[in-house]
């Protein structure tokens, strides 16, 4: 009888101590996270219509062969889309206002939408010649 309670004890006390280790290594994981201010970062949604509306124009304009850019979705992502909260916030931009597809553009400001993401994409690249007023520095 007194082994059975000290294998329980022993068992009880490894399960908490594995918890404990485990809760720690994800918190210093989430503390590491680094933004780089000056990443172009393109935030999607799988399964989002308007985030496929952008992939593919990124797609057929062969995006990533003109211009350098991280792709990171949000909505299995906790970790990515806990950085976007971030970026965002940095924006000035309200929870409420946030959304994909969602651009942070290396220079401090956000991109929200359809239009904005593909018309940031479309100057960063070169291919328009005429700059949008509100991605102008």
């Amino acid at each position: 009888m007194f082994e059975k309670k000290t294998i329980i004890v022993f068992l009880g006390t490894l399960a908490l101590v594995s918890g404990l280790i485990y809760w720690g290594l994800q918190d210093s994981k989430q503390s590491e996270i680094v933004d780089d201010p000056s990443a172009i970062v393109y935030y999607y949604g799988e399964g989002c219509p308007h985030c496929k509306v952008v992939n593919d124009f990124l797609v057929a304009n062969n995006i990533a062969e003109k211009m350098t850019f991280e792709k990171k979705e949000v909505w299995s992502d906790k970790t990515n889309a806990k950085e976007m909260e971030r970026r965002a916030k940095a924006c000035n931009i309200k929870p409420e206002g946030m959304g994909v597809p969602f651009v942070y553009g290396g220079d401090g400001k956000c991109y929200i939408g359809e239009p904005e993401v593909t018309g940031f994409f479309k100057t960063k690249s070169g291919m328009n010649t005429e700059i949008p007023a509100e991605i102008q520095k």
